[in-house]
């Protein structure tokens, strides 16, 4: 199962092409993560705790102009371990892929400044989300 977040393009996401601005994919990417860590996971009811990204790449694949219609984001989850996960997205609309992305988190202690490892809970939500890459 895929989370999609409808992601709106700003006039100030573009750049000096008119185009959205390869750094504003990540701004993307982070609120749709965002979106689904909100939703889902159990971060929220514990002070402090979440996860962090070490590791994203992005692939572009076209360019976005200005547009009223939101973009979708989706993600998913392609590895979960101990104490991080892998997820995937997609940046899309209903006829082009923008961009492709894919990302390491680490479930993190924001008190104790260390990772921790993924609750019961956060591996049951993580678990919904798996697509295993083909």
């Amino acid at each position: 199962m895929r989370h999609v977040y409808e992601c709106s393009v700003r006039f100030d996401d573009l750049d000096a092409f008119g185009h959205v601005n390869n750094v504003t994919f990540a701004e993307y990417l982070q609120e749709a993560r965002v979106d689904f860590a909100h939703r889902y996971l159990a971060y929220g009811q514990r002070p402090h705790e979440g996860a962090v990204v070490v590791h994203q790449t992005i692939d572009y694949l076209a360019p976005v102009p200005f547009r009223s219609e939101p973009l979708q984001v989706s993600v998913w989850v392609t590895r979960i371990g101990t104490s991080s996960f892998d997820l995937a997205y997609e940046v899309a609309d209903e006829k082009t892929v923008f961009a492709r992305a894919s990302g390491t988190l680490v479930s993190f202690d924001g008190g104790a400044e260390q990772p921790r490892p993924l609750t019961p809970q956060d591996r049951a939500v993580l678990e919904r989300f798996t697509e295993v890459p083909a």
